[in-house]
């Protein structure tokens, strides 16, 4: 490892123990580098290892512009988007360039692809048979799915390589256990699965425990694998359609926070940073995350949970986040530096790495980045 990244991995170990004495800079997005460096969404899509350089070309110049960036979330990478999203929510993704505008980000395509019947084939099949069988393709072409798998296992050592060489730490290598509500979710759609929560609980109770322990024993290979690598710092475990503002809390209690808990510990035991993406607004539960241990988990929200509150539950769990993708979009750079700020001033140094809530827009003005990144490196 080089110098720089040397001192930016110790900078990150002590922001997620809530050691550091200033604010971190972070940056988080997939496209919008590659955007702003004149790459449309669709070019991206179609090559994202050449999206990937054009990223780590925006990077370096925001560091020339506002000063040291110190840790990455989520970046580009030689993985198609496209597929990354299909295999997220076992739902069908519209492509930049092909069904949607060629400047447009990847769209989830609601649609009922499962009835309730398809509960009791998972536990006779076994998931991945069912979803690999009954799933993937009816929503991806699968010579176009297993192209860009090839793609981005032959650039997958040298898009390594040219991140060690930028040189900041990347906290997030792809996605821990996932939490089976939002993939079952994403297959039988929200309104029928929502439906099935409240008339048939149990069921869901039962095939959500067979499905975490069979994708449970992939992960803890993977993790196996990559214990004493340390480039592999964190990965994502994620809540969407499982925020507290979108579901009961009996149904939460029950469907959602027993896996989102596992998931983390099992990224724990390894070694490894649990980065809790929690889009939408989980203040209603936000206390229940001090039921993992502070020093071994970031808080990764996007501007709806109320981060004050939080930091005064939860004072020694790191947080990252949550400058507001409509500041980045729509704000003047004056805007967004008044918000990191108070951001900064609110919460306290500690524990705090500055970064857009959830991702940054592929409409994020460059300017506004910069004024993030400055504010951040200049906060006295």
């Amino acid at each position: 490892m080089n110098a720089k990244y040397e001192a930016n991995y110790k900078l990150m170990q002590e922001g997620v123990a809530c050691t550091n004495e200033r604010p971190i800079s972070c940056y988080s997005g997939s496209a919008p580098g590659a955007v702003i460096q004149g790459m449309t969404v669709a070019e991206f899509i179609e090559d994202p290892f050449k999206g990937t350089k054009a990223a780590l070309d925006m990077i370096r110049r925001l560091e020339e512009d506002a000063g040291p960036l110190h840790t990455l979330n989520s970046s580009a990478g030689s993985m198609s988007m496209v597929v990354g999203i299909t295999l997220l929510w076992y739902s069908k993704v519209l492509t930049p360039g092909k069904e949607i505008p060629a400047n447009s980000v990847w769209q989830v395509k609601e649609q009922k692809l499962i009835g309730r019947e398809a509960y009791d084939e998972i536990l006779s099949m076994g998931y991945n048979n069912f979803v690999n069988q009954k799933i993937l393709p009816r929503i991806i072409d699968m010579d176009y799915f297993f192209k860009c798998v090839q793609y981005n296992q032959e650039h997958a050592a040298e898009e390594k390589a040219l991140y060690e060489e930028l040189g900041i730490p990347k906290m997030q290598n792809g996605m821990a256990n996932m939490v089976p509500f939002e993939q079952l979710c994403g297959m039988r759609s929200m309104n029928q699965f929502y439906m099935d929560c409240y008339k048939i609980p149990d069921k869901l109770k039962e095939v959500s425990d067979f499905i975490f322990a069979e994708t449970g024993a992939s992960m803890e290979k993977q993790l196996e694998a990559v214990e004493n690598d340390r480039t592999w710092i964190g990965a994502w475990v994620g809540g969407w359609r499982t925020a507290s503002a979108m579901l009961n809390p009996k149904i939460w209690e029950s469907l959602v926070w027993p896996y989102m808990k596992a998931s983390a510990e099992q990224l724990i035991r390894h070694g490894k940073v649990a980065i809790m993406h929690l889009d939408q607004d989980w203040t209603r539960d936000i206390e229940r995350f001090g039921e993992l241990p502070a020093g071994k988990v970031v808080l990764n929200t996007d501007a709806m949970t109320d981060l004050r509150k939080t930091r005064k539950v939860l004072p020694k769990h790191a947080i990252m986040g949550d400058v507001p993708p409509t500041l980045l979009t729509t704000g003047t750079p004056e805007q967004v530096s008044d918000y990191v700020k108070k951001l900064i001033d609110d919460l306290g140094p500690q524990g705090l790495f500055v970064c857009p809530g959830c991702d940054t827009p592929v409409g994020a003005k460059y300017e506004n980045l910069v004024a993030m990144v400055k504010t951040t490196n200049e906060w006295r």
